[in-house]
């Protein structure tokens, strides 16, 4: 069963509230999925991604800022990012927007099919990108290699292993201990890659996938499965080079098989756990922007670490400061960090939501960094969707509170960036 809640929304017992429906915020189980979840969270400790809490004598579970998808015996969590989308559609579309910028994953093979496919699961799309990356590597013709083969025969081949015939074929002249090579398709890779197919026809619960990998699984029939994920996965990394062209497809086959999560998420309960803070991705996707549309006018330093807070204590310095993005060239140098926060432009009285510790943390940044201007990136959304009026520090200190539109084209919002830094200079 299938259910589609954005991050920071809340899980209820169905029982509790037999009249409600699910909605974007909020989705409701049965007891029995709702009591399985909970135990996930007290029992191995997952506070950092849920939160529990009983109001008016109902239990809720709350995500946090957390996306991806997760699966508990029959219960399949979809979580979205919520800042900037009013459906899910908008917010599928986004977090796969997002998810490609990770350079270190496989999600920069996400296209535009991909994209339009926004009506089927997360999971699904993720079985989809693993196919069609591996009919690609496929059309260029199935992989064998030559594999070292030790076994014990009738027949000589390659050659003698004298060590183990003494021990095993003493009394047993007829046979040989032999060593030879293989031109085998049985090889680890393969084996991974089937181990991976079947367990995707279990999971998958879309025709045209189940379909391919089906298709698939015969292709492979000849292959065995992998008795031993870790030592097959081990052998492939000592080939090297040699298997480069392959390393998107085996990092597919680790999420899946490994159950990979990218949220620090404990336990072995779950079937899957593909989570990701949403800030890191926030962070990494206008990391990306910055690099694709404008290195060709500033240089980019991503997360430069190179400045303290304190300069000495007891002859060391101290609180290294870490801005998102840099930008530097002979005229001047700006600053750029990026918060998966909601801020409110109708909200004047409150400050529009901004925290103070992030305008002390953006002053930081401009002191030790000797920059005039300071830009603060939060996730647009309908009450934020142009900058805010002017933050002043000081005289040749300037904060600039801007919004980033995660529906829009990317290199329409860097256009509007790339005027804003300009009319700041």
């Amino acid at each position: 069963m299938q259910k589609v809640i954005s991050e920071f929304g809340k899980i209820y017992k169905k029982t509790d509230f037999e009249n409600e429906t699910d909605s974007f915020s909020a989705v409701y189980l049965d007891e029995n999925e709702f009591e399985s979840l909970k135990k996930i969270i007290f029992k191995e400790k997952n506070d950092a991604i849920f939160g529990f809490s009983i109001k008016k004598g109902n239990e809720q579970i709350q995500i946090k800022n957390f996306v991806g998808v997760i699966e508990n015996g029959k219960l399949q969590l979809e979580i979205l990012p919520k800042i900037g989308f009013e459906n899910t559609q908008d917010a599928k579309i986004g977090l796969l927007k997002m998810l490609k910028s990770l350079s270190d994953l496989p999600f920069k093979i996400f296209n535009e099919s991909h994209l339009k496919n926004s009506q089927i699961s997360i999971f699904e799309i993720f079985i989809t990108a693993f196919l069609d990356e591996l009919e690609k590597l496929f059309l260029q013709g199935q992989i064998k290699h030559f594999e070292r083969i030790e076994t014990n025969e009738f027949f000589v081949k390659g050659k003698l292993n004298v060590s183990e015939n003494i021990k095993k074929n003493i009394f047993h002249k007829e046979r040989f201990s032999i060593i030879y090579d293989d031109f085998t398709t049985n090889i680890p890779l393969n084996r991974i890659i089937k181990n991976c197919l079947q367990y995707l026809d279990n999971q998958s619960t879309n025709s045209k996938n189940k379909l391919k990998i089906r298709q698939f699984l015969q292709v492979f029939e000849d292959v065995d499965f992998s008795q031993n994920l870790e030592k097959d996965f081990a052998e492939i990394i000592k080939l090297g080079r040699q298997f480069q062209a392959y390393h998107k497809l085996l990092t597919w086959t680790k999420i899946f098989l490994q159950h990979q999560s990218f949220a620090p998420f404990s336990g072995k309960t779950l079937q899957t756990s593909l989570l990701f803070p949403t800030e890191i991705l926030f962070e990494k996707y206008i990391a990306l922007a910055f690099k694709k549309y404008l290195s060709e006018k500033f240089e980019i330093k991503i997360q430069n670490n190179t400045k303290h807070l304190i300069n000495s204590h007891l002859d060391k310095p101290k609180f290294r400061i870490v801005p998102d993005i840099l930008l530097e060239n002979r005229e001047k140098k700006i600053i750029f960090d990026t918060k998966w926060k909601l801020i409110d432009a109708t909200k004047t009285n409150q400050n529009y939501n901004i925290e103070q510790s992030d305008l002390y943390q953006m002053y930081a940044y401009g002191k030790k960094y000797a920059c005039k201007q300071l830009f603060l990136v939060y996730p647009a959304h309908k009450n934020f969707k142009n900058p805010l009026q002017v933050f002043d520090y000081e005289q040749d200190l300037q904060l600039y509170v801007i919004p980033f539109d995660l529906k829009n084209n990317l290199s329409s919002e860097m256009l509007k960036i790339e005027n804003l830094v300009e009319k700041s200079a």
